[in-house]
């Protein structure tokens, strides 16, 4: 097997990677064991200096680790440098409060790391993805084996090359080329002693039923439903910036979410009329070129395959607004579409493709929206507009979503959460299993 990079913005090929062999993997996974052996019996100060100084490389190598990740991803040059500080940031932040988060040795209950962990990340943000599970699972005492998406197989040797630059002991993070076969094997291999994943559901299911068969722990970080619940008395402007934000600028050409609109019928043409003049004014264009707002789809293929569900969606009477048509142009470039109807069939709600594309579902009132809100998980995420606080308020208690957010500020984070959320950070606990110590007298 052999793994193509590409660059999105033209389709050319970037380089080919061979797939690890079965005697190259052995030798990763013996040399990451014993490595993380060693790693468990290292202070909790000498794990925050090796996160510290991942922090310090992160920092000096900004610009040129952000270029590489905007050429592979196709994702914009302004977000991959606040991909990079972000990852930094996580390091810091570890690094500074770690040791506090976990109980002292002599307590009866302690956490003890889980040992060599095998992460699995298939999303956006790559760099990111990797360090949310790769800090905690670090400071917690863990070693890591690490599976990126098959697409992005030149950010494997960045990840090398970074692991190399700050330092890290050799073996105890391990990034790899390595196939879906292969995966399997090395989750039912004795010396994994837990599991993680970050991408979309499906995934994480495959994942979490490999993980049940072995009775391993696994920490899942999975795609949410984003929507966007727009009332008769919102405030235009704001509304329309948020899915602006959500759908369109956030990670259009991979997203972390899946995202659209809800709206009730008196708001509904006013505010379709202002979002297709703000998406013609929204071209795509090349992601090194910082005044550009939208870049190219990451994967080969993906753009046929939103054109394909977009033309379902028209026949079942879905009415699109601007966009929606295959470009004839060099790269994997989709122009921001807005398809609209009264039916979740036409919008192609609840299952939104990945891309520059929000689907505007009209609903009767706030019942209905509640209704169609029930068929998604409860990890998702709402934000709810209008003028009417009580009536935001009532609606957000009655939606099955575990974050509501009634008229939050649009323009607060915009690319990423804020920093300081506490919610957006693991808990160094769940790279750890607890071992309690009693002593009789």
């Amino acid at each position: 097997m052999t793994f193509v990079s590409f660059d999105p913005s033209s389709g050319r090929v970037l380089a080919h990677h061979a797939c690890l062999s079965g005697p190259g993997l052995e030798q990763c996974l013996t040399r990451a064991h014993e490595a993380t052996l060693d790693w468990q019996q290292v202070t909790p100060a000498e794990r925050a200096a090796l996160l510290f100084r991942l922090a310090s490389t992160l920092s000096a190598k900004r610009e040129s680790l952000a270029r590489e990740l905007s050429l592979e991803t196709g994702t914009l040059l302004a977000d991959c440098l606040q991909e990079v500080e972000r990852c930094a940031e996580e390091c810091a932040h570890f690094a500074a409060h770690g040791q506090a988060m976990l109980p002292s040795a002599r307590s009866q209950v302690s956490q003890l790391p889980l040992g060599l962990m095998l992460a699995l990340t298939a999303g956006p943000a790559p760099l990111w993805q990797c360090f949310r599970l790769l800090v905690p699972a670090l400071m917690a005492g863990n070693g890591l084996l690490l599976k990126p998406a098959e697409h992005l197989s030149r950010f494997v040797t960045l990840l090398e090359r970074l692991m190399v630059e700050a330092e890290v002991p050799e073996g105890l993070v391990t990034p790899l080329r390595i196939s879906k076969e292969q995966v399997a094997g090395l989750v039912a291999d004795s010396r994994i002693g837990g599991l993680a994943y970050s991408g979309e559901r499906k995934g994480g299911a495959a994942m979490a039923a490999l993980a049940g068969a072995q009775l391993k722990p696994v920490r899942l970080e999975l795609v949410q439903a984003d929507l966007q619940l727009v009332l008769d008395d919102a405030a235009l402007e704001p509304a329309v910036e948020s899915v602006l934000n959500s759908c369109f600028r956030y990670r259009a050409s991979w997203r972390q979410s899946e995202g659209g609109v809800l709206i009730t019928p008196g708001l509904a043409e006013a505010f379709l009329e202002l979002l297709t003049a703000r998406l013609a004014q929204l071209h795509p264009g090349q992601p090194d070129d910082l005044g550009v707002e939208l870049g190219p789809l990451a994967k080969s293929g993906q753009r046929e395959w939103l054109e394909r569900q977009l033309r379902e969606a028209e026949r079942r009477g879905g009415r699109i607004r601007c966009g929606g048509y295959l470009p004839d142009e060099e790269g994997w470039y989709y122009p921001p579409t807005l398809i609209e109807g009264d039916d979740p069939a036409m919008t192609l709600f609840p299952a939104w493709p990945a891309g520059p594309l929000c689907g505007v579902l009209r609903v009767a009132d706030d019942a209905a929206m509640v209704a169609l809100c029930r068929q998604l998980p409860p990890d998702g995420m709402a934000s709810i507009w209008t003028q009417d606080r009580a009536r935001g308020e009532q609606l957000a208690r009655a939606l099955p979503f575990d974050l509501c957010r009634v008229n939050p500020d649009p323009y607060h984070g915009r690319h990423w959460p804020p920093h300081s959320d506490p919610a957006q950070r693991p808990a160094l606990k769940e790279f750890c299993r607890a071992k309690t110590v009693l002593v009789s007298a």
